[in-house]
């Protein structure tokens, strides 16, 4: 690698904007133009021509891709028309370091294919949430990336979000007050956690579709929900129930710890342009709510998203285990079968952690 990493981007969406605007510089007015709902928590209150988003320096975007070619050619407008636009996603894999594949709502059912190219050429990589939209494609692209020893990084910013770091700090006060061990904590035991999610779809749109039958169109949300509620909880669910009339409306994750978490994908007609979730955890001593954790929050977790993926670059190494992202998938493919056979559903009858 030279003085900076070399990027290729796939997808011109919203998260490519998010990411690309930490990654390298671009115009604050042409983004303004370009992406407005990036710009609006990306600039200061008194201007629109200065940026006030996190940076991580290193990044250099050198070729971009999205399937509209006019999307791809204003991305590259916003950055001064430095990045190259593409006709193919596969010409981004000569002349970068690295690949980022974005996704802002989409279900992630074509990430195997944008993937595959790139690890199988050893181009390291990122994939935007969801890691995919079933279990079978995201352990073939963990297969692959094994196969090939491509290091490779997955994330939603829920798994990192500071704001949720400093809810879980909360998590002492639900100890009994009297603790006879001097400057040791207890273990706290929750009893119960509950996620306020993002629904990600409209209950009118989906009215009279089969249950669980269109989940991919709520599966760049729902793996908020999920991702919020392992890293507040923990990754050791056992089973997973399913409630309510939208797909995957309401999950009960049941974990090996004894805590029942639930996760409320409310339709996005229940909190309309609002992107904030909420936790909640309860104790034999009492319960902590969390502040907001919405877009300003947002911000942290994306910077430290990106981090992680340049020490991966610079290391070789992947931050974090390959399961954690198939765990996210299995959870959300136990629900989706939980609600077509109306009970629960054991993680391990769908998924064997190795």
């Amino acid at each position: 690698m030279g003085d900076k990493i070399k990027i290729g981007l796939i997808r011109c969406d919203t998260h490519g904007y998010y990411y690309g605007c930490m990654m390298d510089d671009a115009d604050p007015l042409v983004l303004q133009a370009n992406n407005y709902v990036c710009h609006h928590y990306f600039s200061g209150i008194y201007t629109a021509a200065r940026l006030t988003m996190p940076r991580v320096e290193g990044f250099e975007i050198t070729k971009v891709w999205d399937e509209k070619p006019e999307s791809a050619r204003r991305f590259s407008e916003t950055f001064g028309g430095r990045p190259q636009v593409c006709e193919a996603f596969t010409d981004l894999a000569t002349g970068v370091d690295a690949i980022f594949i974005a996704d802002c709502n989409g279900s992630g059912s074509d990430h195997l294919r944008l993937a595959e190219p790139f690890l199988r050429a050893g181009v390291p990589i990122f994939i935007d949430k969801p890691f995919a939209s079933r279990l079978a494609d995201a352990e073939a692209i963990v297969k692959l990336a094994e196969q090939t020893g491509t290091p490779m990084f997955n994330a939603s910013i829920l798994s990192y979000v500071p704001t949720a770091d400093f809810f879980k700090n909360r998590f002492a006060e639900l100890a009994h007050a009297y603790w006879p061990v001097p400057g040791k904590l207890p273990e706290i035991p929750l009893g119960v956690g509950v996620v306020k999610g993002v629904g990600g779809a409209f209950a009118q749109e989906l009215e009279g579709q089969e249950l669980a039958g269109d989940f991919e169109s709520r599966m760049a949300y729902l793996i908020h929900g999920v991702s919020l509620a392992l890293n507040l909880f923990g990754d050791d669910v056992e089973w997973v129930e399913t409630m309510g009339t939208l797909p995957l409306e309401y999950l009960h994750l049941h974990l090996a710890s004894g805590c029942e978490v639930m996760i409320l994908n409310t339709a996005s007609d229940t909190f309309p342009e609002s992107c904030t979730f909420y936790a909640s955890a309860y104790g034999k001593y009492g319960e902590v709510h969390s502040l907001p954790i919405g877009d300003p929050e947002f911000l942290g977790g994306g910077e430290k998203i990106l981090r992680l993926f340049r020490g991966m670059l610079e290391t070789g190494t992947p931050p974090v285990p390959y399961e954690s992202f198939l765990l996210h998938i299995a959870v959300i493919e136990a629900a989706v079968l939980a609600q077509k056979q109306g009970g629960r559903v054991y993680l391990k009858d769908v998924w064997t952690r190795e």
